[in-house]
């Protein structure tokens, strides 16, 4: 009569991800000057708005509770 196996206590080996995609196969997508400042604006656009509702937020923070 055989002995019931134990599990393997060492841990599994990790599985080998898919090999990156060769130099010369990769597709490299540069924009023209003109795509380049249309993203340009739009970033500004979007940042200035972020940075306005980041000043908005630390001034209601400093109203209801000021630090000095």
């Amino acid at each position: 009569m055989a002995e019931p196996r134990m599990a393997d206590p060492r841990p599994a080996a990790p599985k080998m991800a898919a090999p990156a995609p060769k130099q010369a196969e990769t597709k490299v997508r540069e924009m023209t000057p003109d795509q380049a400042k249309e993203f340009h604006e739009q970033f500004k656009v979007t940042y200035s708005a972020f940075v306005g509702l980041a000043a908005v937020a630390h001034l209601l923070v400093f109203a209801s509770k000021p630090w000095f």
